[in-house]
């Protein structure tokens, strides 16, 4: 497993991380810290940081999430590689 961390820009805090967290839920993602702050204009800012296979890939993440009428922007970025293969010690 490994940690994406997902910053988005919602127009509508509650309809927006109810479908981010929704989405994470159904992919199968682990949450591990969500944070959301009201911005200017009435927009808010969502971190999510998310625990997902490794194999999972940050971008395609930050594509599915931002499919939603109410999510205005989402980055996503890989930011720790959490379960390792044991080395092979000789």
């Amino acid at each position: 497993m490994r940690e994406i961390t997902v910053e988005a820009v919602l127009d509508d805090a509650f309809d927006g991380a109810v479908r981010l967290l929704g989405d994470a839920q159904r992919f199968g993602f682990e949450l591990k810290n969500l944070e959301l702050a009201a911005g200017a204009e009435g927009l808010v800012s969502a971190t999510l940081i998310l625990r997902v296979p490794i194999s999972v890939d940050a971008r395609l993440v930050a594509a599915r999430l931002a499919r939603h009428p109410t999510v205005r922007h989402v980055d996503a970025a890989a930011s720790a590689l959490l379960d390792r293969e044991p080395s092979m010690v000789a």
